[in-house]
This record gives structure tokens, C-alpha cells and sequence, in this order.
């Protein structure tokens, strides 16, 4: 248990934040977005996909254990699902260069594929909390509220420049990544016990 809680802040609470901080650099925060940067040289690039793969990981092992400890079979399922998609939609996303002026077809399809990632992502964590809240609406009304935040942070940062800038970015990854957190420490307790049905 201390092991998993060790991993969990680790990731969540600085690795996570530090690339992501460290990836974003001192450019204009909203001028700018990660897509843009990952273009600029190859290092970017790559430091790019290891941004993918850091955040992604990171969701698919904590988004797929929420899941599973969910009571209902339909539940389980759909968060899979919807978890699968986001990550496969943010995989195809790293994986083509934003280049508008050269591919601008393949720059909309990414632009597509960064927004439903993100969308699909916070789908799920606000399924696994409405799941959760049915059994416990008190323990999991703040995490509700924190969902609605990061929704309300989010829209806030687009319309500041009317774009997808890298401080929506960086806010995203970063609040996304600690309510998912905040996600596995209220279900503590079903930690010691297999999940039913899983």
C-alpha cells in the first residue's frame, strides 16, 4: 500500500508536473502550445512523446485500477473503454507533427485528436466519480467540485487568447493528474480487497 501511495505522489505530484513544467519552458504561455514547440526541433519532439508517454501511462494504469474497482460491470467497461480512447486519441496526436502551413489536413486530424483525448479523459473521471458519489455522495461531492473546476480553469485559459495555449496545457496535465489522484486515495479503502467482478 505504501508502495503504491509512494508511485502515486511521485508521479502526480512531481514528475508529472516538473516535465510538464519543464517541457513548457519560459515561452509565452499563451502565445504558444505544446504542439507548436513540439515542431521546433527534434529534441522538442522527442521531449514530446516523452511527455505522452509520462502523462499516458500514468492515466491508463490509474484510470483502468479506478475502473476497476467499480461495482457495477457496465461501469467497468465504459471507463475502459472511454480510458482506451483517450489514450489511443493522444497517441495518434503525438504521433503527427503539427504542421499546418505543409499538411494542413494531418494538422486539423491532430488538433482533433489532442481535443478528444483530452474531452474522453475527463469523461471518464467524471464517470468514475459519479459511480463512486451513488455509494457515497458525500465522500466524493469534492471531487465533483474539483471536476467542475478544472472544466470551468480550462475554459477560462481558452478564451483568455481564443486558442489551445500551453497554459491550458500545462494546467490541464497538471489538475487532471492530481484528481485522478485524489480519485485513488477516496477509494483507500477498497484498495485491500480485490475488486468484485473484475
Amino acid at each position: 500500500m505504501k508502495l503504491k501511495r509512494f508511485f502515486l505522489d511521485c508521479f502526480a505530484c512531481f514528475l508529472i508536473p516538473a516535465y510538464t513544467l519543464l517541457f513548457a519552458g519560459s515561452m509565452k504561455w499563451f502565445a504558444t502550445n505544446f504542439s507548436v514547440l513540439a515542431v521546433t526541433g527534434p529534441d522538442h519532439y522527442r521531449g514530446f512523446v516523452y511527455w505522452g508517454i509520462l502523462a499516458g501511462g500514468y492515466f491508463l494504469v490509474v484510470l483502468t485500477g479506478l475502473a476497476g474497482r467499480l461495482s457495477l460491470p457496465g461501469a467497468r467497461f465504459t471507463v475502459r473503454v472511454l480510458t482506451g480512447v483517450a489514450l489511443l486519441s493522444l497517441a495518434y496526436a503525438v504521433a503527427i507533427p503539427y504542421l499546418p502551413d505543409r499538411f494542413p489536413k494531418y494538422a486539423a486530424l491532430h488538433v482533433a485528436l489532442a481535443a478528444s483525448a483530452c474531452g474522453v479523459l475527463m469523461l471518464a473521471l467524471l464517470l468514475v466519480i459519479l459511480f463512486r458519489r451513488q455509494e457515497d455522495p458525500a465522500r466524493y461531492a469534492g471531487a465533483l467540485r474539483a471536476w467542475g473546476l478544472i472544466v470551468a480553469g480550462c475554459a477560462v485559459l481558452f478564451l483568455i487568447p481564443r486558442m489551445v495555449s500551453t497554459a491550458l496545457e500545462v494546467f490541464f496535465t497538471i489538475t487532471a493528474a492530481l484528481l485522478a489522484r485524489r480519485l485513488v486515495l477516496l477509494d483507500k479503502p477498497a484498495l485491500d480487497k480485490p475488486p468484485s467482478g473484475a
